[in-house]
Order: structure tokens, then C-alpha cells, then sequence
């Protein structure tokens, strides 16, 4: 079978099918989640809310002991858990929607209503599993993977695809979630999570030998690790190393950008475009969906940039940018007037341009740059930081008195994005005045 698989498919194939199957069946599971949640417990989005909140806090703090433990095992160990933690997470979170159904709407049969508190409890566990999973994943193939088996003049044109795959799936998936959720019956219950469930479940199978046979043939299931370490040294997190690492402002630069509500796909600006500037709902829906399409457009820009100027040069203009194009949409949103409203989104659209391409960038920099020995490590600091930013975002939209008080987070995101300017061409100067390898 796999002799079959290497002559159909090459390693870049097998990796960017592994990879559409699981984003696809990700992306819907991840769309139908908050639904089921509000399906089980009606008008209570603060549940919905409580469950993102703690998920995201406990992904937060074994994130930097994921990227330890990854490091020192073989990679073939590294996706097997990888998947099947994700598999199981998935087949665990809808068990527990079944049963929390039956105990809120059915007859308890399974379990009372004094069951539902530690049930929720057991379901936020499986989200934090599934999210861990998938970190795990999404390492091994972007940033272990593909850089080991990818010749280095080929990465810009890998990765393209990768981020082509994830904004595909990103449209398309909750699309057909959306369609397959919908769906009723009077017999089953949650017939539309059931199916979905069912999707993401049978994605990770194939994905599971496609992955493994890419290892076993290319020989890179042996590899040096580094000893197995004990439990308190992979919960061991040391800031003051993490920080001095050469490679740490490049991470940082990016994890600014996450520090701001000026997107299409942001519950805080869809929220305030609704409240505060009345948009119908289409509205606000095409916006989100033109996010995705413009994301796309840097798919073609940024590799075309790398032939021209250089890795580095690229991702600076793309960055400079997005930059420009936010500056211009916060300028006609502070004017304030109806048509203003449409100049500020567009040019949040425009900037998706150069956010995408710079993130194309700074993971293919991340690629090239991050010793084999630490890539666990270092691209799960990556996932840390991301995550951390996001949490001061929704922590900061949660204190906001009113709507009419977004503006401010407005402009602290251009603040964000004019200080990633900053960081990252500071670091990637200081990086060709080291006289290194230029990119």
C-alpha cells in the first residue's frame, strides 16, 4: 500500500493531504462546537464563553511542556500521540455532549443534573486534549517535518500551499458544518454534531499512515533526542532563556499581531460592527468571507517577493504592509461617518495581505532557523506567546464599560502592529550585521 502511496503521491503531496484532511475535519469541529454548547444549554453564551476561556488557559500552560516532551522523543512517537490524542479528545467531547444532552433536555438516564457541573468540567478537558493535539501535529509537519525533508529553495513554495490548504479549509468547512449541523431528527439527538464528529474522527486515520510512511521511508524516525527528561524538568519553563534565545524577537514580532481586533474572522469587531455601526449581518458575513480571499492574494505576492528580494526582504515589506494599510483604515474610522465605516473595513482586508505574507515569512524563517534539537521548544514558545496575547486581548474587551469603548482597543492594535514593525526589523537587521547567511 504504501509502495502504491510513493508512486501517486510524493513527500510534499503526502504532507499537504495529511494536512487538508485534518484542518478540514478541525476547522468543522472547531465551527459546531459553541452551537452544540448552546443547542445543550439555551441562551446561556456565557457557558460557551467559560468553556473558550478555560480551554485556552489550560492550553496555555502545557504548551511550553508539549514542545519539551516533543523534542525528546522520535518523531514517529511524536505524531502517533499527536493524532491519536486528538482522535480520542474529539470521540471523548462528543460522548460528553450526548450525555450532558440527556441529563439538561432527555430523562437523566445516563446521569442526573448534579452531573453536569463535573461533566462541563470533564468536556473542557477533551477541548484542552484536542487543542494540544493538534499543536503537536501541526509542529511535526510545518515545523519538523517539511524543513527536514524539503530542500530549502522549494520551502517558500511549500508553504504557500500549506497556508493555501488552511484558508481553504478555513471557508469551506464551516460551510458544510454549518449545512451538516443543521440537520434534525427526532430520533437521534445532535444528529448535525454526530456527523461532524464523524468527519474529523475518520480524517485523522489516514492522516495517521500518511505521516507514518513519509517517516519510515525517509528514515527520519532516527534521529538524536535529547535524554528523556523527568517530569519537573519538561514543566520547567525558564522566561529569562526563552527571552535571551537569538531567534525570541523574530517570535515576539509576530506574537504583536495577535494583539489586534482588526479582523474579519474577530468576535470583538464583528460584535462592535453589529452594536454600534448597525451593519446587517450579510454585511458583516461577506467581510469575514473576503478575509479569507484576500489572505489568499499573499499566497501569490509572497513567493513572488522571495524570488525577487529575499526571504527577509519580502516578509519586511509584506509586514511594512499591513502596517500602512491599518494606519490609513484607523485614520477613516476616527472621521467617523457612514462611508468612512466602509474605508476602515477595506482596508482591514488590504492588510490581510500583508499579515498573511508575513506570517508566511516568519514560519518559514522559524524553519530555517530553529536547530533540529529545539524545535519542539521553540515553535511551541510560538503557540505560548500567540496565546498569551489573545487572552490579554479578550481580557481587555472584557472590561470595556461600553461598545463606544472599542475604539480604544483600535487603537492599541495599531499600536501592536507598528511595534511588530519594529521588533521584526530590528531583529532582521541585526541579523545581517552579524554577518550571517543572508536570506
Amino acid at each position: 500500500m504504501s509502495r502504491v502511496m510513493d508512486r501517486l503521491l510524493g513527500i510534499e503531496r503526502q504532507l499537504l493531504l495529511g494536512r487538508l484532511l485534518t484542518r478540514s475535519g478541525d476547522q468543522a469541529w472547531d465551527f459546531v462546537v459553541p452551537f452544540a454548547l448552546l443547542q445543550v444549554f439555551p441562551g446561556k453564551l456565557q457557558i460557551a464563553a467559560l468553556y473558550y476561556l478555560i480551554m485556552k488557559i489550560g492550553t496555555f500552560f502545557l504548551t511550553p511542556w508539549v514542545g519539551k516532551w516533543m523534542d525528546s522523543r522520535q518523531r514517529n512517537h511524536v505524531v502517533k500521540v499527536g493524532i491519536w490524542i486528538q482522535f480520542f479528545a474529539v470521540l471523548g467531547g462528543m460522548g460528553c455532549f450526548y450525555i450532558l444532552n440527556d441529563a439538561v433536555h432527555g430523562a437523566g438516564v445516563i446521569v442526573g443534573p448534579t452531573a453536569v457541573i463535573p461533566l462541563f468540567g470533564v468536556l473542557v478537558l477533551f477541548g484542552v486534549l484536542a487543542s494540544l493535539g493538534s499543536l503537536i501535529t501541526d509542529i511535526s509537519v510545518g515545523n519538523d517535518l517539511a524543513p527536514a525533508l524539503i530542500a530549502a529553495d522549494k520551502l517558500t513554495r511549500f508553504n504557500s500551499w500549506l497556508r493555501r490548504i488552511d484558508l481553504g479549509t478555513e471557508v469551506g468547512a464551516p460551510i458544510v458544518a454549518g449545512l451538516l449541523f443543521s440537520i434534525h431528527s427526532a430520533q437521534v439527538p445532535l444528529p448535525g454534531l454526530l456527523l461532524v464528529a464523524a468527519w474529523n474522527l475518520m480524517s485523522f486515520v489516514p492522516e495517521y499512515f500518511l505521516l507514518q510512511n513519509v517517516i519510515q521511508k525517509s528514515g527520519l524516525h532516527f534521529r538524536k533526542v535529547h535524554s528523556t527528561k523527568s517530569w519537573k524538568e519538561l514543566f520547567h519553563f525558564n522566561v529569562k532563556e526563552s527571552v535571551s534565545n537569538p531567534i525570541f524577537l523574530l517570535i515576539f514580532s509576530y506574537a504583536l499581531l495577535w494583539l489586534s481586533v482588526l479582523s474579519p474572522h474577530g468576535v470583538l469587531l464583528a460584535g462592535y460592527l453589529k452594536d454600534k455601526m448597525s451593519l446587517p449581518e450579510a454585511e458583516i458575513g461577506l467581510f469575514r468571507g473576503l478575509g479569507a480571499v484576500f489572505g489568499l492574494i499573499s499566497t501569490l505576492t509572497f513567493p513572488y517577493l522571495v524570488g525577487k528580494m529575499g526571504l527577509i526582504a519580502s516578509s519586511r515589506m509584506h509586514l511594512a504592509f499591513q502596517g500602512l494599510t491599518l494606519g490609513v483604515g484607523i485614520f477613516a474610522f476616527a472621521l467617523n461617518t457612514p462611508m468612512a465605516v466602509y474605508v476602515f473595513l477595506g482596508c482591514i482586508l488590504l492588510s490581510r495581505v500583508g499579515l498573511y505574507g508575513f506570517s508566511n515569512g516568519e514560519f518559514e524563517l522559524r524553519q530555517r532557523l530553529i536547530p533540529e534539537s529545539q524545535r519542539g521548544e521553540l515553535n511551541s514558545l510560538s503557540s505560548l506567546t500567540t496565546t498569551l496575547a489573545t487572552l490579554i486581548l479578550f481580557a481587555g474587551g472584557s472590561l470595556l464599560p461600553s461598545t463606544e469603548d472599542f475604539k480604544y482597543l483600535v487603537y492599541v492594535s495599531l499600536v501592536a502592529v507598528l511595534l511588530a514593525n519594529f521588533v521584526f526589523f530590528k531583529w532582521s537587521y541585526r541579523r545581517q550585521d552579524g554577518n550571517r547567511a543572508s536570506l
